[in-house]
């Protein structure tokens, strides 16, 4: 076919209708999830993020986060030692605090060796990576990682369990609203959308946890609304 005019008309012919000359565009409308107050999508964050396999909890101090890490994990958990639990540079102040209640050593990634081989290894061995959250999506029970040179992506990524702070205010409602607030901003060198435990059922279609990213996954909401 020479052209794209022609393409359709062949097209046209072969089922027996008229070449069209025109299309009328069709307008869709669909109802846009939304809650209907910030409790609301506190609530249905919390709700969402259990769903999709994540342990979470609010915390409006760092006692209350301390807390809940000693109900996941345990007063010392038996795999802690001083490589075992890897942060990002840039934490939330109530991450820093509750590491140094619990008395919990943690290594900074970006503090790890220069030499590739040698933080690898560390990171390999790594029980726990905590992390901050740019954003909660209440819709899909995700959280969304903005990765910089302070914020490596392995940290989320490479150990067996994934701790996230994030502020209840950082939570929306759904992608579109996340997506718009970024293109507002700089672009990151990557941005993580996680929704629960890394799975995969591409194997024989036979569910498997944690072959991609970590296999449990943790979240605490600064409740600073």
């Amino acid at each position: 076919m020479s052209n794209r005019q022609e393409f359709i008309a062949n097209i046209a012919k072969k089922l027996g209708r008229p070449t069209p000359s025109s299309v009328t565009p069709i307008e869709v409308t669909y109802p846009l999830f939304q809650t209907n107050s910030p409790e609301g999508r506190l609530e249905g964050f919390l709700k969402m993020f259990e769903t999709m396999g994540g342990k979470v909890a609010k915390a409006a101090t760092s006692a209350e986060a301390a807390e809940a890490l000693k109900t996941w994990f345990g007063e010392k958990p038996e795999w802690l030692d001083a490589n075992k639990v890897v942060t990002w540079n840039e934490l939330p102040t109530m991450a820093r605090a509750c590491l140094e209640e619990l008395g919990w050593p943690a290594r900074i990634y970006a503090d790890l060796p220069a030499n590739r081989e040698e933080r690898y290894a560390i990171m390999d061995k790594a029980e726990l990576g905590i992390t901050g959250a740019d954003y909660g999506i209440v819709q899909s029970g995700s959280l969304v990682l903005k990765s910089n040179a302070k914020r490596g992506r392995a940290v989320s990524l490479v150990p067996i369990r994934h701790l996230a702070f994030i502020p209840a205010s950082a939570i929306r409602d759904r992608l579109d609203q996340v997506l718009a607030e970024l293109k507002e901003s700089s672009i990151p060198a990557a941005i993580e959308i996680i929704s629960g435990p890394s799975r995969t059922s591409d194997i024989e279609m036979d569910l498997s946890i944690g072959v991609h990213g970590p296999v449990e996954i943790y979240c605490i909401v600064i409740d600073n609304q």
